[in-house]
């Protein structure tokens, strides 16, 4: 586009000079002739030419070359002076030569050498437009959504195919799968490196836990007692841990096995009660049963126990009051609901989608005891089971965290 406007440019430019040269060029040739014709006749006075020419003999003034004159009614003319000699006396002989017709058809044809740059411009535009579009625009968009359809557990298995690529992107696609392939063995060694490490401590957290029950039960001093008793607990958490890096290496692998049945929601959450009622046998709750009998859902028993176990010591540690384990359905969406709720201060909605991530936990959370993968390996698991965790508030205060499974 530059190259074009220049080009035009340079052009109107060149055309300009070239055409006041040639006006010159001209009026010098047409002082000459005149000057001839003067030379054989011996007028003296006003010649009136035709083609608007005037010449004039002048007794005094200074010589000048052809230089445009514009008059007040708007006409430009062409005058020129030089010395003429006739019959022995030297007289100025001045010609005025009218070149507005030429001047405004020059005019006419700048505006029409403009006019076509501006329609070679826009033609050029549309041209290039199109030329980007097919050329660079969609195969930049495919190529992102190709990048955007990568997954971590899949690198290095969808490789871009160059050949598919216009000629100025195939050095990125090459690159981008060598980067690919450098992150999918760093990925691998990861995963191989967390799943090595939580196979070999499960053995020995399981002994260090076992000799520390025999402790516990042994007829110790109370030092030591209470020393056996905090050594099992610290190795049953450490081993709860360990189970759950197992999950994320499996995960992430795509090796985590599920045993999935049709369950019924009401007695899952009556076995849950019976299960967790001592941690808290005064604070655990069953909500009100349902009027209507809920439907099935599909889920692996053991890992949604885990589920729920997570959620209720969650509530249990951040609250004070009761945790009510309830379970309804939303009729419309076909979706059956595992609530547990409790009366504490509750998650702000702005930290929701940061306590699921590993690692992470929210502000009502300092202060206390934790890891920051509970709620992260909650949804690990429904996103393995097909279906969600969602975070709610309680009506009245509190937090209200659903297990939401397809009917």
């Amino acid at each position: 586009m530059l190259a074009v406007v220049a080009g035009y440019s340079l052009l109107l430019l060149v055309g300009s000079a070239f055409r006041s040269a040639e006006r010159q060029r001209d009026h010098q040739q047409l002082t000459d002739a005149i000057s001839k014709e003067l030379r054989v006749s011996s007028e003296s006075n006003l010649i009136e030419q035709a083609l608007g020419v005037q010449v004039y003999l002048l007794p005094q003034g200074d010589p000048q070359p052809p230089q445009l004159v514009s008059q007040p009614d708007g006409e430009r003319w062409m005058v020129s002076r030089r010395w003429f000699v006739l019959t022995g006396d030297s007289a100025l002989l001045e010609v005025r030569q009218n070149v507005t017709a030429q001047l405004r058809q020059d005019r006419i044809d700048q505006l029409l050498l403009m006019a076509t740059a501006g329609v070679s411009m826009l033609f050029t535009s549309l041209l290039l437009r199109l030329v980007l579009r097919r050329g660079l625009v969609l195969p930049i968009g495919e190529l992102r959504d190709q990048l955007n359809a990568l997954e971590a557990d899949r690198l290095g298995q969808q490789l871009l195919d160059p050949l598919r690529q216009p000629e100025e992107l195939r050095p990125i696609a090459l690159a981008f799968n060598g980067l690919q392939g450098r992150l999918a063995e760093a990925w691998r060694r990861e995963r191989t490196f967390v799943d090595g490490v939580a196979h070999e401590l499960r053995t020995p957290i399981s002994v260090i836990s076992a000799q520390a029950q025999r402790l516990g039960l042994a007829e110790l001093p109370h030092p030591s007692a209470a020393s056996a008793c905090l050594i099992a607990s610290e190795s049953e958490r450490m081993g709860e841990l360990v189970r759950v890096l197992l999950d994320f290496a499996r995960s992430d692998s795509g090796r985590l096995h599920l045993e999935m049945q049709a369950m019924d929601p009401e007695q899952l959450l009556l076995e849950a009660f019976d299960r967790l009622l001592t941690l808290a046998p005064e604070r655990i709750q069953l909500g009100a049963v349902s009027c209507e009998d809920l439907p099935q859902i599909n889920a692996d028993s053991a890992r949604l126990h885990q589920c729920l176990a997570v959620l209720i010591d969650n509530a249990l540690t951040y609250s004070n009051g009761a945790v009510v384990l309830a379970a309804d359905q939303i009729s419309e969406d076909s979706v059956v609901v595992l609530h547990v709720l409790d009366r504490g201060p509750g998650i702000p909605a702005a930290e929701r989608g940061v306590v699921v991530q590993r690692f992470q936990r929210g502000s009502s959370a300092i202060g206390t005891r934790g890891s920051g993968i509970g709620l992260a390996t909650v949804t690990l698991l429904m996103d393995a089971m097909g279906a969600e965790l969602l975070i709610a508030d309680r009506p009245g205060g509190g937090a209200d965290l659903q297990l939401r499974f397809k009917a």
